[in-house]
């Protein structure tokens, strides 16, 4: 790994080892060609690449030497370009060159692409973010793609396995419908280490919905939707490679290619490999800050399109290995007097979607997924083992009017979740087996106005039948109102359920002593909530400077608890009816100017349950955010600046006063701050970056209770509210090429 790094910091000093051209360019009259006056902001590119650069305030430049082109162009709007044979020139350190006035017919303006945008269009609240956007951090996963996103907060959930869960509108990513490119995925007992499922290069774009979604994508949008979109093979993209690296012993190879095997057939495979080659104890207890991780994900994707007919195919493996624990831990079965952690997991995905179009504006789509996902693992001298079925149909009829003012979508879909898991909680007790075949079938209608860009109204209704929870209905509407070109106004309200899987999805809890207590009858269970909310969307004239506020309140009617409060010996688990709700505020401004954009947010959360028979904010839980977010690209994307800063405000924290004095805890954590920076060189088909996450090097303290003695009652390693990595330096290379 040091190798590595070595030879790409060589690389990247390598850069600046190139001969360099200097000179001057100058303006000629347009009746006079003997006055001249110099050109401030010329571009001087390298024909045939992107590399270049533009002239200073007096008209002066200096450029690199190009491996790939040696002749110069010169631009100016209003002038007639140049392009010139370096080698023609005798005095390479001075070069003169004037250009001459033209009469133009035509003017063209363009912008550059927003890496992040709130789409104006959309009647739900929604935050697109695009490749470049995913650039601006090492974005190894999908769990690493929001460092930059002031709405989706990423924490990990124990100290032991390296699990991660987001948060959303103050609540936990559970109520979040995560969806690949539309379709329901990461759910049930993929729910704790899902987000790292999903190679961060194989990302085309993600969407970030708040609050509830359309009854299209199904009943389990509470606080919003996630949806991740894959490369297309019809892109422009034939193939792609990257490498990445850390000095925490972190490799991580991609490559993909693409392919047209004739009109309207193409194809693309991808692969990722990722492995830790080393583990680090920077806090010195003896534990892995992080697990070391093994990872191997394939996919391949088929796109077909004829006439009026689309369709996909898409198949995707993925196997994992997961080491924690104590540093002496080396091995794949438990070993006594020692805490390891081993996760052994295998999954596959399959996609199939169809569409037909009609002539009078109608279309007919049909989609189905299946997924199979498998986990064997253990926790110390605890055992998890859990076998998940998917499936997943929907079948969807969609009629516009009036050049699409009015829609209406009708469809029914079904959903089915099999589960088989056994679990031991310590030697002396047996293997628990628990398993449900939950099915669900549904049918729904929604209808769509849009006038123009001034108005949009999106209200539907779905009704389902569970075969584990009957029938139950899920209404939802959300609107759009635009007074005026620079103002936005939105409002939805609506209800959401979801199946709650006890065991699968809080699996790395198994990471703590604690004694679960709970009926048989809660392993699995229905929650329900209501989400309202609305926000306000104001660009300030053509600044470039746009302002958001939001407010969302979300209300649950029962939900499935798991109270640390009432002892710190037990977890108290039961789906319950008592009071539990979240409120979120708001506000965020971004500005941005040529190459320049910045971000500044800041967040409220007040997230309450009721806790041991008391309403109580819930632990581990930050009660505001900040975050400014500042990048800059140089003219022709040659190099780009990218650094954020996040403050984390304090929160709760279980009691621990029944714990020995040594292994008590503080019943609060105060705020922190988060300081990361990356630095990209941007070539023709290549780019190279490097940067530093928590440059400020904070670490949660005493992350782990009882350390000394992890096979006692105390030891318990999910109280976790901060980061648990130190400050680390990474460098990686992307290489793709284009059609």
């Amino acid at each position: 790994m040091k190798n590595f790094i070595t030879t790409m910091l060589t690389l990247l000093l390598a850069v600046s080892a190139f001969a360099q051209y200097r000179g001057k360019v100058y303006g000629t009259d347009a009746e006079d060609q003997m006055k001249t006056e110099a050109l401030f902001s010329a571009f001087v590119i390298w024909d045939g690449t992107s590399h270049g650069t533009i002239t200073d305030m007096d008209g002066s430049f200096e450029i690199d030497a190009d491996k790939h082109s040696q002749k110069l162009t010169f631009q100016y709007v209003g002038y007639i370009s140049q392009t010139i044979d370096i080698n023609e020139i005798a005095d390479k350190n001075n070069i003169v060159i004037k250009l001459v006035p033209e009469q133009l017919d035509e003017v063209t303006v363009t912008q550059r692409k927003l890496s992040s945008s709130i789409n104006r269009r959309s009647a739900m609240l929604t935050q697109d973010l695009g490749k470049d956007e995913l650039c601006k951090a090492p974005c190894c996963n999908l769990g690493e793609s929001f460092e930059t996103n002031a709405s989706v907060d990423v924490n990990y959930a124990d100290a032991t396995t390296g699990a991660r869960t987001i948060q959303l509108l103050g609540l936990s990513g559970r109520y979040v419908q995560m969806l690949s490119e539309n379709i329901p995925n990461l759910r049930g007992i993929a729910a704790p280490f899902g987000l790292s499922y999903v190679p961060g290069t194989w990302m085309d774009g993600i969407s970030i919905s708040k609050g509830v979604g359309t009854v299209v994508n199904g009943y389990e949008a509470i606080t919003g939707q996630i949806n991740y979109e894959y490369k297309k093979p019809i892109s422009e993209e034939i193939c792609s490679a990257s490498l990445f690296g850390t000095t925490s012993g972190r490799g991580e190879v991609n490559a993909s290619v693409a392919t047209r095997l004739r009109e309207g057939i193409s194809t693309a495979f991808i692969i990722s490999a990722t492995k830790d080659f080393d583990s680090m104890d920077e806090n010195k207890d003896n534990f892995r800050d992080e697990p070391q991780t093994k990872q191997l994900s394939l996919l391949n994707r088929w796109n077909f399109h004829r006439n009026n007919y689309t369709g996909q195919i898409i198949v995707k493996t993925m196997n994992e290995t997961r080491m924690g624990g104590q540093m002496d831990f080396n091995s794949k079965t438990p070993v006594a007097d020692m805490y390891g952690v081993y996760i052994k997991t295998d999954r596959v995905e399959s996609w199939l979607k169809n569409g037909i179009s009609f002539e009078d504006d109608a279309n007919l789509g049909i989609q189905t997924a299946y997924i199979y996902h498998h986990q064997n693992s253990f926790f110390g001298n605890r055992l998890y083992k859990g076998t998940q079925h998917s499936y997943y149909f929907n079948a969807l009829f969609r009629k516009a009017w009036e050049e699409d003012t009015h829609t209406f979508d009708a469809g029914i879909s079904s959903q089915g979740d099999m589960y088989n898991e056994n679990v031991r909680f310590n030697e002396s007790s047996n293997i628990l087996n628990y398993s449900l075949n939950d099915i669900s079938f549904g049918a729904y209608a929604q209808y769509t106005l849009s006038l123009e860009d001034m108005l949009s109204v999106i209200a539907g209704v779905r009704a389902d039948y569970d075969t584990e929870f009957k029938s139950f209905v899920t209404p939802r509407l959300n609107v759009r109102y635009a007074p005026h070109e620079f103002t936005v106004l939105r409002a939805g309200i609506g209800k959401g359920y979801r199946t709650a899987a006890l065991l699968g999805e809080n699996n790395y809890m198994l990471s703590s002593a604690r004694e679960w207590l709970y009926n048989d009858k809660d392993v699995y269970s229905q929650e329900s909530a209501w989400n309202m909310g609305g926000s306000i969307q104001q660009t300030v004239g053509n600044t470039g400077l746009s302002i958001n506020a939001e407010y969302y309140h979300t209300k649950f009617i029962n939900q499935l608890v798991l109270d640390t409060d009432r002892s710190v010996r037990q977890i108290f688990a039961a789906n319950t009816d008592n009071e539990s709700y979240a409120n979120t505020v708001q506000i965020e401004a971004s500005y941005r100017f040529k190459g320049l954009d910045i971000t500044a947010a800041w967040r409220w959360n007040e997230a309450k349950q009721t806790l041991n028979n008391e309403l109580c904010q819930r632990p581990l839980v930050s009660r505001y955010k900040g975050l400014l977010a500042i990048s800059y690209q140089t003219p022709l994307k040659t190099w780009q600046f990218d650094a954020n800063i996040q403050l984390n405000g304090g929160g709760r924290i279980p009691t621990t006063i029944d714990n020995p004095i040594e292994y008590q805890r503080n019943t609060s954590f105060g705020s922190y701050q988060m300081y990361n920076a990356q630095i990209t060189k941007w070539f023709r088909n290549w780019s190279i970056y490097a940067g530093c996450e928590n440059i400020g090097n904070y670490m949660q303290e005493d992350a782990i209770i009882a350390a000394d003695k992890p096979m006692s009652n105390y030891f318990d390693g999910t109280m976790i509210w901060g980061p648990l990595m130190s400050r680390k330096f990474y460098l990686g290379v992307r290489f793709s090429l284009e059609q």
